[in-house]
């Protein structure tokens, strides 16, 4: 499919700029990795408007924004196409070769819970920036630990567990609960949605779905998609798999799942 194939590139483009950028700052060309993560502007951004001072790292905070006010209309094709982490933990989810390691999926009633907690790691890390104070979650944080593993100290430590293991046994088991932009994304997504603004979606047609449910139990973000007609979920990072298992022969030409 061209839509899976154009994702792969995009994905194994971005891959490749961000081991750069990472093999860069490893080696000091860079000074650091808060120039180049999108998340500086809750860290560097809050802080400097707080102060009335003058932003840290003002490109980085700028990007940072742009991406999360563009979920409003795109939803979080960033986080399907382009994170480093995300794609990161797509491959080692690879690694897994469990027979039926896409059907031992989280029950969604633990799931929804568990989705809370990337909020909350948003909201703290925006009152530490708030309070100045930063540096305390920036211990954990796993941009940081892959941009300068010579300074690597316990709690980064932890955060690279959690994202190795915890993705190697649950897919995108940190973009789903613990990444904190992935919740500020989220966040501009609800904001459009009180303003009524139409947003990429994914759709089903109803009338040639067979309800086998594949789109539901192969989704990487954990989605229940059901019965529902379309897939509103601010979580779906549009990376089509559910168009790929589905039972229908050709279902992207048979429209049982498409894009709008």
């Amino acid at each position: 499919m061209k839509r899976d194939l154009l994702r792969r590139i995009v994905q194994s483009v971005s891959f490749g700029i961000s081991l750069l950028l990472l093999l860069l700052l490893i080696k000091g060309i860079f000074a650091t990795a808060h120039q180049f993560c999108p998340y500086s502007g809750v860290c560097f951004g809050i802080m400097g408007l707080k102060l009335h001072t003058v932003m840290l790292f003002k490109p980085a905070i700028i990007i940072g924004f742009f991406i999360a006010f563009s979920t409003i209309f795109l939803g979080r094709l960033f986080c399907g196409y382009v994170c480093f982490i995300g794609t990161l933990q797509e491959s080692i989810y690879k690694l897994n070769k469990s027979k039926h390691k896409f059907l031992q999926r989280i029950p969604f009633r633990f799931h929804r819970l568990l989705l809370g907690l990337k909020y909350l790691s948003f909201l703290i890390t925006v009152i530490f920036a708030y309070l100045g104070i930063q540096y305390l979650y920036m211990k954990f944080c796993p941009v940081l630990a892959f941009a300068h593993p010579q300074r690597v100290g316990i709690a980064a430590a932890i955060t690279l567990v959690i994202i190795i293991f915890g993705g190697f046994l649950v897919e995108r088991f940190w973009c789903r609960y613990l990444c904190p932009y992935a919740s500020m994304m989220n966040v501009f997504q609800y904001i459009g949605k009180l303003l009524k603004i139409k947003r990429l979606k994914i759709f089903r047609n109803i009338k040639t779905s067979i309800n086998c449910f594949n789109c539901t139990n192969y989704c990487p973000m954990n989605i229940d998609i059901g019965y529902n007609e379309e897939i509103s979920d601010v979580n779906c990072i549009h990376c089509f798999r559910c168009v790929r298992v589905c039972s229908k022969e050709d279902a992207a030409k048979s429209h049982c799942i498409y894009r709008d």
